[in-house]
């Protein structure tokens, strides 16, 4: 019983961790839940020690740590069931009420705990028997996960085609450019009555192709660039994981190890791989540089966030989502300005923007917009700005890349959106996309997709990003792959990530 109730506490730092990657294992792998394993078992380590000398003895330090585990994991879930409850001016869950409250709380079970006579071996045999059950009950969760799901997310792979290069006369520095959720520019007139003819304008006047008609070939963000950048439709994953699958690392091992990454290193290219925090596009293997600006892994500050501990980093200005994109997305477009003045060609550079993608973080002039200034604006003011912000600084990039480069050397540079934006009622993760009107689709897939490449021809008006690199590497690389149909897809809903429904014709119908 002893051992049992010494054991607790470790119990319940554990237990946090593996119940928050076990709901989340289809789109985290094992080794990101090391990092909070480690911190929470070494935090647990450090304060056993010290409340045994305050609390008089290891057993009733053993109890009073297990109880403050409980309370400081549970904070961001108790918060978010208190959010919708006012006391006076302020929201219950405001940590200003909440923090004291469960420290208050805390502090009075532990001087409980204190003053016992004998120490409280019933009752961290019970917290024993309690943290067992939720780790052992969350390992069986995971075990289930890899054992069903695991294997097939190891070996997705698309059916082989060999890309030979023919006689290539030179090499371009290639920019794969990613602005998340960028639409169309239809789109943005109908839907948002916002006129984006000023930059479509400026990137022709640069001898940018920009197709008016195109449109994203999947629905999201890691199906769409697992696509793009292996230049073939995933569509065979459905035989492979299933319809049923709400997996996503099948998607994410796709965008691991890519073809056109896998083709270019072999053809000289050094690889430079600019993540945003999104752990499936934050870096890549393949690559020969990888640059990021996180604090912390995405698992770690997805549960750092559900922890009493995060009110007050926030205040600190740590783990704050909204600072740390306003950074982030700057550092991305300052490196991509000028990674040519120190790089030796020739270069690929993929770049994973998370812009005019939300949360809303730069105004139109491109200054700082906190959560809260945010939250006054509708999301389609929101939307807007963000829009307005990033076509000032595509502007900019676009002329600073080709300002590195002589007549005769130009890039080839490639600025697409990945998807558009989520229409009002598709927002929950349980909506049914079969259920979408023409419209929604509409506005969720037509993208922006413009490409300044030199020389090349092929690009037509309903070009979409299956293709891109298809004829780029037809018209530098002599390749002669055959482009395919340009087809898109839609998912039935988040729990059946690879029942594929063919939406090609209703896009077609809804931009006509």
């Amino acid at each position: 019983m002893k051992r049992v109730t010494t054991l607790s506490p470790f119990l319940f730092a554990l237990a946090p961790v593996l119940t928050l990657f076990a709901s989340n294992a289809g789109q985290a792998r094992v080794s990101e839940m090391l990092l909070p394993l480690a911190g929470t078992l070494l935090l647990t380590l450090l304060c056993l020690p010290l409340l045994a000398a305050v609390c008089r003895g290891f057993a009733r330090a053993s109890v009073a740590l297990s109880i403050a585990w409980i309370l400081f994991f549970s904070y961001g879930h108790l918060a978010a069931l208190l959010g919708g409850f006012q006391l006076g001016p302020m929201s219950a869950a405001n940590p200003k009420i909440l923090l004291p409250v469960v420290a208050g709380l805390w502090l009075l079970c532990a001087r409980a705990v204190r003053g016992t006579e004998t120490p409280p071996y019933r009752l961290g045999a019970v917290l024993g028997v309690v943290g067992t059950t939720l780790v052992l009950t969350s390992l069986v969760s995971i075990a289930s996960f890899l054992l069903t799901h695991q294997s097939a997310a190891t070996q997705a792979e698309l059916p082989p085609e060999e890309i030979t290069a023919g006689r290539v006369t030179r090499k371009p520095d290639i920019y794969y450019i990613i602005f998340d959720r960028y639409t169309s520019a239809q789109v943005l007139s109908d839907r948002y009555g916002f006129d984006n003819s000023p930059l479509v304008d400026h990137l022709e006047s640069r001898g940018f192709f920009v197709a008016p008609d195109s449109r994203a070939n999947y629905l999201v963000t890691a199906q769409s660039l697992a696509s793009s950048l292996n230049m073939a439709h995933i569509t065979p994953l459905t035989d492979l994981v299933g319809k049923d699958s709400k997996d996503w690392l099948p998607a994410f091992q796709l965008l691991g190890k890519h073809r056109v990454g896998v083709f270019l290193k072999s053809q000289g290219y050094r690889y430079i791989h600019l993540g945003p925090v999104w752990n499936a596009t934050a870096s890549n293997a393949l690559a020969d540089e990888n640059h990021q600006y996180r604090l912390l892994p995405e698992f770690t500050m997805i549960f750092i966030r559900t922890t009493a501990a995060y009110p007050l980093l926030y205040r600190a200005g740590v783990g704050r989502l909204d600072v740390e994109k306003f950074k982030r997305v700057n550092v991305q477009l300052a490196l991509l300005q000028d990674l040519r003045k120190h790089e030796e060609g020739p270069i690929f550079v993929f770049a994973h923007i998370l812009v005019p993608h939300g949360p809303f973080v730069f105004r139109a002039d491109g200054s700082f917009q906190d959560t809260d200034a945010a939250a006054t604006h509708t999301e389609h003011e929101n939307y807007l700005g963000q829009i307005a912000f990033v076509n000032a600084r595509i502007r900019e990039l676009v002329d600073a890349i080709l300002s590195h480069y002589p007549e005769g050397q130009q890039p080839v540079i490639v600025i697409q959106g990945d998807e558009g934006p989520y229409p009002a009622r598709t927002q929950p993760h349980g909506f049914d996309w079969s259920q979408a009107t023409d419209a929604e689709l509409n506005e969720k897939m037509r993208i922006l997709n413009a490409v300044y490449a030199p020389g090349c021809d092929g690009f037509y008006p309903s070009e979409t990003p299956v293709n891109t690199f298809r004829i780029i590497f037809n018209c530098y690389f002599d390749t002669r792959l055959p482009l395919l149909t340009d087809r898109s897809y839609a998912y039935r809903d988040q729990a059946h990530l690879y029942d594929f429904i063919e939406v090609t014709d209703r896009l077609d119908a809804a931009s006509r």
